[in-house]
């Protein structure tokens, strides 16, 4: 039987396009043409009653959430190399290796690289030690600069998106503790709750203890989708909330429609100005959300279909990002890492067969609260379709192919391939790009030739964030 692949085409408020590859049948025909099939969110495998999130786990996420302003800088360069990210010996790696290749798809040059390290200024680490504030929506960097680093362009799944400087977006909001200012003082090296690395400076304020006592309420909103419009009053900008980010209040009115949060802003001195703005409680998550069906629903819709962001760029996500965001809304914390989400909850290596992974995930699997793995590559399981098939939740760039060469110019009509190689075997490498976050099947890529695996087969782990 051949399975399914599908993903979201167009925005719609409950329609779910599956798109279905049908596999050609001998070896000179070209591939059918893909079909269409709509899901509606009411047919994925949504909780039947509310799932209680344990106080510990909500303690644990707000505790995470504001690490680098509860310990003390001392503690913090103790355990340095504890923390996810790269350290500052990244820049020797940086140095030593010819093959970094910028935006204009050429090789970063030796003059500009001992430039770069040069600023980095590591010989006085650390030489600014301060807590901040991320103030606008920003970049962690593994290097102090905004260029991209990309491994061979040439290579398939290489170059764009995966610019290896690229760690994870911050929102703002998010509590720092800078260690390290760069030499021109454009950047400065921090630990974040959830990596540490560069990020520029115009992004940060930086926050003393009376800032923090106003702003650790210790009562945190989190925005239901990213377009939630933060718009201090008597300011002529705003920004837009993301999804996953924390807004402290300090008052709740239950006869209000809307609710006083915070944010900050940059004073000329680089020092945060506590802003209160009011959004529609509609709009936020607030206290013990209930993990339901109708929150679940809202939060799925608003980030299915959005772009593939390798670690956050473009203030998109990946599948670690997606999950997590989507997790800080119940206060569940996930690290940012891909293969870090797997050491949470209770840990399951997957059998060696597609039946037998299959019969574990339908025993245990808890439908939203599973996330599935293989290399690279986190999913969130989201229960069964109406025709049986496990579904899963992702964003995903591509699918990795290989074509032998006879029937290259027949594949490339129907699916053009992004950075094509041929391999030492003969067949050419390549990628089918879906590039967004999409509902499938766990038989998402599985082909009759072997052009490409499917999802199930190259899973490996499941881990499951709260027992049922």
């Amino acid at each position: 039987m051949n399975h399914p692949w599908s993903f979201k085409l167009l925005p719609k408020p409950i329609i779910i396009p599956c798109i279905f590859l049908l596999v050609s049948c001998t070896d000179n025909s070209k591939p059918e043409e893909v079909k269409v099939i709509e899901y509606r969110l009411e047919q994925l495998s949504f909780p039947k009653k509310p799932i209680k999130i344990s106080t510990k786990t909500q303690t644990t996420f707000l505790k995470n959430s504001l690490l680098p302003w509860a310990s003390s800088p001392d503690s913090l360069l103790a355990k340095l190399a504890s923390f996810p990210g790269k350290e500052l010996t990244y820049l020797e790696k940086y140095r030593a290796d010819d093959n970094w290749y910028g935006e204009h798809k050429k090789p970063h040059n030796r003059q500009e690289r001992e430039a770069l390290i040069a600023n980095a200024d590591a010989g006085s680490f650390p030489n600014f030690v301060h807590k901040g504030l991320v103030v606008q929506h920003t970049d962690l960097r593994r290097l102090p600069t905004e260029r991209p680093g990309f491994d061979q362009p040439k290579k398939a799944g290489e170059g764009y998106p995966f610019d290896y400087f690229q760690e994870t977006a911050l929102w703002a909001n998010t509590p720092l503790q800078i260690l390290h200012l760069s030499r021109d003082k454009q950047w400065g090296y921090v630990i974040s709750p959830i990596y540490k690395g560069w990020v520029s400076m115009q992004a940060i304020a930086l926050v003393d203890e009376e800032f923090i006592s106003a702003w650790t309420t210790g009562h945190y909103a989190r925005p239901l989708s990213d377009n939630v419009v933060l718009n201090p009053e008597g300011s002529l900008f705003a920004i837009k909330a993301k999804m996953g980010m924390l807004l402290p209040y300090s008052e709740l009115d239950k006869q209000a429609d809307s609710l006083e949060v915070f944010m900050a802003a940059s004073t000329e001195n680089k020092q945060a100005r506590l802003l209160k703005v009011r959004v529609a409680k509609k709009e936020v998550a607030m206290g013990d959300y209930p993990f339901e069906e109708k929150t679940l629903k809202p939060l799925v819709s608003a980030l299915l279909g959005r772009p593939y962001g390798w670690g956050g760029a473009l203030e998109n996500r990946d599948c670690s990002s997606m999950i997590r965001d989507l997790m800080s809304t119940y206060q569940i914390w996930l690290p940012r890492d891909s293969g870090d989400q797997m050491e949470m909850g209770h840990h399951y290596d997957l059998p060696d067969t597609a039946d037998q992974k299959l019969e574990l995930i339908e025993k245990e699997a808890v439908p939203f609260l599973t996330i599935l793995r293989k290399k690279g590559h986190n999913m969130l399981y989201v229960g069964k379709s109406p025709e049986g098939e496990p579904l899963i939740f992702h964003a995903i760039w591509a699918l990795k192919s290989s074509v032998p060469h006879e029937e290259l110019g027949n594949y490339l009509d129907q699916y053009p391939l992004e950075g094509m190689h041929q391999a030492d075997d003969g067949e050419f490498k390549g990628r089918i790009v879906i590039g967004q976050s999409v509902i499938t099947s766990v038989h998402l890529g599985q082909d009759e030739q072997n052009r490409t695996r499917s999802q199930l087969d190259q899973m490996y782990a499941m881990t499951l964030l709260q027992p049922n």
